[in-house]
């Protein structure tokens, strides 16, 4: 059974192939959240896990990279602490290095998502780099 979520990190459906049953965790495939299912229905519903803002965004950008094939170089951690900054003053994880804090922006942002990494070799804070770019 296919089953269609809503991830509301991300704001883009994805396709889970496995039976869910509501308190289930799953991880979004466009970005990497975990997320927990609350409703199963004609749609699935779903809201981000409960985690503690480090635990979550470290999880999200570890497990989208893992996804992607991506690594990090040696700026991960002063990129992560902007990250948390972020969150901290504008209620998410908006890239640090952008100054609208739109959704849009919410770590890994839309234009990551839509292959910037692929195409330039890393994304445009630097998080996330194709192996072999890495310039440190």
């Amino acid at each position: 059974m296919k089953n269609k979520i809503y991830c509301p990190v991300c704001r883009v459906h994805f396709v889970f192939k496995d039976q869910l049953e509501p308190g289930t965790e799953v991880i979004c495939q466009v970005c990497g959240a975990k997320l927990e299912i609350t409703e199963v229905k004609e749609q699935v519903s779903a809201r981000k896990a409960l985690q503690e803002p480090e635990e979550e965004i470290y999880d999200r950008v570890e497990t989208y990279a893992q996804l992607k094939g991506y690594v990090f170089d040696e700026n991960k951690e002063d990129i992560m602490i902007g990250l948390l900054e972020k969150k901290g003053r504008f209620g998410d994880f908006y890239c640090p290095c952008r100054f609208d804090n739109v959704p849009e922006n919410i770590c890994p942002c839309q234009e990551t998502r839509q292959n910037a990494v692929k195409k330039d070799g890393s994304c445009l804070c630097g998080l996330f780099y194709l192996p072999g770019q890495v310039l440190s």
